[in-house]
């Protein structure tokens, strides 16, 4: 996989905010580290956002038209735009990156398109419900870029208050480790284990 740091046109980068399309993609499983914007106020949180929408409004659409070329689109935990393709950057959407004035990191050669890479997740979810113990709770799974291009993220839930939650949280353990999405794909246990009526952070 082939990454490039690219600083495109802009005054640099101010702070970006909490990651609208990361969010998505994340399912709402809790990140494995603190976001910026946990300290926030509010009212910071709704100024510091708007340069992700404008971003998002200005790329998104024209990334999305691309279907076959388009492998990834999030903010990293720092805010900061995160494009990959399935083969090279395509020059419209790096046009359109310029013309917002913000940098953005882009990776090529990702190796799947972002149909893929959901298809995939999904598959996960589908093959995990096939053999799961009724008395472990199922995890939370989905597609985590931020976890690295390809990466399917699945967070355990678990009571840690239970007598039992060392053994569940064991089980669990196993139970993921055994599965496979195959390459270009790869599965990473988030760090972080949720209990019942815990929701992750959404964007």
């Amino acid at each position: 996989m082939k990454k490039i740091a690219s600083c495109f046109i802009g005054l640099g980068l101010t702070a970006l905010a909490l990651s609208g399309c990361a969010a998505a993609s994340a399912e709402g499983v809790e990140p494995t580290t603190a976001s910026p914007a946990d300290s926030l106020t509010p009212a910071e949180v709704g100024i510091t956002a708007v340069p992700n929408e404008e971003f998002s409004s200005a790329v998104g659409p024209v990334l999305e038209s691309f279907p076959n070329d388009y492998a990834i689109f999030y903010f990293d935990s720092e805010h900061k735009p995160v494009i990959g393709f399935t083969s090279d950057a395509v020059p419209a959407v790096l046009d359109a990156v310029n013309s917002t004035g913000q940098p953005a990191r882009i990776i090529e050669d990702a190796g799947f398109t972002d149909t893929e890479y959901n298809a995939t997740a999904e598959q996960l979810v589908a093959d995990l419900q096939a053999t799961w113990p009724k008395e472990v709770p199922f995890p939370m799974v989905g597609a985590r870029p931020d976890f690295g291009a390809g990466v399917i993220g699945v967070t355990r839930i678990v009571d840690e208050g239970s007598s039992d939650a060392t053994r569940l949280i064991e089980e669990s353990t196993r139970l993921i480790e055994e599965a496979d999405v195959g390459s270009p794909f790869s599965i990473q246990i988030d760090k972080n284990v949720l209990g019942p009526g815990k929701a992750g952070h959404g964007g």
